[in-house]
């Protein structure tokens, strides 16, 4: 058996103009895993935290939303990492207070992404160095990759889905 880390990340999303557009964040270039990196705030588990739990603290810490401003609408896809065999539960998140603050410790920038841009795209599949597959989005201004773009590949119908759903403005 292989033991994986798990982790927990929010995939949130805010209203603009009445468009959905989903959060991404910039890793700081001085974090460990994943330096300079496009994803989504997110982190792994800490000692008797659900993955929920732990992808919310983790919102919080990283894009300084307040509880007030964020509801979390459900559970979507859980992926592994193909480099390090981490295990990534993803939740959706609505965020209604576009009041961020940056913890420039972990996060350089964010991005508000029109959902609607990864209608128009595919997940391009990509070999890496060491043969094994990922896919990544090439953005205009920066390209997302790996997990995330697994993310986002594995759950854009059922995010369209609970956004129709939610506020009936995604066709």
């Amino acid at each position: 058996m292989i033991w994986v880390e798990r982790s927990a990340v929010t995939v949130p999303v805010i209203f603009i103009n009445g468009q959905p557009h989903i959060i991404l964040i910039k890793r700081s270039r001085r974090l460990k895993r994943h330096p300079g990196q496009i994803g989504f705030p997110g982190g792994l588990l800490e000692k008797d935290e659900t993955h929920q739990q732990a992808a919310v603290r983790e919102m919080k810490e990283e894009i300084g939303i307040q509880d007030n401003c964020y509801r979390v609408i459900k559970q979507l896809s859980t992926v592994v990492t193909i480099r390090s065999s981490v295990e990534i539960t993803s939740f959706l998140v609505i965020v209604e207070c576009p009041d961020f603050h940056l913890n420039r410790g972990e996060v350089e920038d964010i991005y508000f992404v029109p959902i609607e841009i990864f209608e128009k795209i595919s997940c391009e599949e990509i070999k890496l160095h060491d043969g094994k597959i990922t896919c990544r989005y090439i953005l205009p201004d920066f390209v997302i990759w790996g997990a995330t773009a697994k993310i986002i590949r594995n759950s854009l119908e059922e995010i369209k889905e609970a956004l129709r759903n939610f506020k009936g403005v995604v066709k």
